[in-house]
């Protein structure tokens, strides 16, 4: 009787081992194909990040040179061509200034021409439509410039900013003399430009 036991005691111990065992393989077996084995999770994990992380570099690499481009000058302008439109806006106002002694519509158009274009252009034949057919002028005097600096431009276009301030008085334009009272201006305004041949024009003003 005690040797069966024993027996029985031995078996039922070597059947245990051997049941863990397979257990153990077919639930690894079972996983493994199901795609479920953490390991492997782990695996993938780790091949998405690098992949994140590769474009994360790459948005970050655009930033920095979107950065660069914005932090760069926005005037594409040699010393002497700047320096050319900062000119051209100043005889501009000249022109225009001088155009208000044209004795008749046909001459200021064709003076101020030569410094506005667009829309602008004809905002000053309309407003001087209303006093030049009626001999009355303008006599502009003591220009200055208090500020003019170049805000961006390119070889085409510009936006100059400037500051400036005159003395005015009504003219008459049969006697080609200044009358009436004295009338001190002092504007500032910012300024578009547009280059047409080898000439800076004015196309827009917006007061500031």
């Amino acid at each position: 009787m005690r040797k069966t036991y024993w027996l029985l005691t031995i078996l039922i111990f070597c059947m245990g081992i051997a049941l863990g065992v397979f257990g153990h393989l077919y639930w690894g077996t079972v996983f493994q194909q199901s795609g479920m084995n953490q390991p492997s999770e782990k695996e993938n994990a780790s091949k998405v990040g690098a992949i994140n992380g590769t474009d994360s570099s790459s948005a970050l690499l655009n930033k920095q040179e979107s950065e660069t481009n914005q932090s760069e000058t926005p005037i594409a302008l040699s010393k002497t061509e700047q320096e050319k439109l900062i000119s051209d806006y100043k005889q501009a106002l000249g022109i225009l200034f001088d155009a208000w002694k044209a004795t008749d519509m046909t001459a200021f158009r064709s003076k101020i021409a030569a410094a506005y274009t667009g829309e602008i252009l004809e905002n000053h034949i309309k407003k001087a439509e209303k006093f030049i057919p009626k001999g009355i002028g303008l006599s502009v005097s003591e220009i200055k410039f208090d500020n003019v600096e170049i805000e961006s431009a390119d070889k085409y276009s510009a936006t100059i900013n400037a500051s400036y301030r005159y003395t005015v008085r009504d003219y008459d334009l049969d006697e080609q003399y200044p009358v009436g009272e004295e009338m001190n201006h002092f504007v500032q305004v910012r300024a578009n430009l547009v280059k047409i041949d080898s000439s800076w024009l004015i196309t827009g003003e917006t007061v500031l």
